[in-house]
């Protein structure tokens, strides 16, 4: 995949975010430069078997070039998921943030941390943490508001929770307080 590449002709093409789900025994057969089963989607079968290293030298050019592919470790995400008993996590959304079951929605929200900006150049956070509070209520209050697409998905997001606050802003904060860089 790169910029010029088929992928990239089409418009779903140029607004989509593609990513790889990688296990623990393909980057041993990387390690080990041995050969990796391409296996079909739709019946599981082979359809090309490749050297693994060679497939992860493409697999990071792409990334440098285009960003794409994003990579995801499946063996430690689903050895580290907190809910293993519920089935395992298959996908992600397309930024990867929100890693859960199928069928499962995730209400995000963000806060803009130059908000918390104090005129005298600090960071205020009491408010900060006022807003976290208040802010996780809200999207708690939003699982049982929220249209989602399925009954299945509105069943185990209220049973789940799942809930992501971040921040937004970090960079624009951090070069505002005039923090030092330091490379070592």
């Amino acid at each position: 995949t790169d910029w010029d590449s088929d992928a990239y002709l089409t418009v779903s093409g140029q607004n989509s975010n593609n990513s790889v789900r990688l296990t623990d025994a393909f980057l041993r057969a990387v390690e080990a430069d041995g050969e990796w089963s391409l296996t079909r989607r739709t019946d599981g079968a082979v359809a090309k078997t490749v050297r693994a290293r060679a497939l992860w030298d493409k697999i990071a050019y792409s990334a440098w070039a285009c960003a794409d592919p994003g990579v995801q470790f499946d063996t430690t995400i689903n050895e580290w998921h907190t809910c293993p008993e519920s089935g395992r996590i298959n996908a992600s959304n397309p930024c990867s943030e929100y890693m859960f079951l199928d069928n499962t929605a995730c209400n995000l929200a963000s806060l803009n941390l130059m908000a918390f900006r104090r005129d005298d150049g600090g960071f205020d956070v009491a408010a900060f943490e006022h807003a976290v509070r208040l802010w996780t209520m809200v999207l708690e209050i939003s699982v049982l508001m929220a249209q989602f697409p399925s009954r299945e998905i509105a069943k185990r997001s209220y049973e789940f929770r799942t809930l992501g606050l971040g921040f937004a802003n970090l960079g624009g904060l951090l070069m505002a307080l005039g923090l030092p860089y330091d490379s070592e």
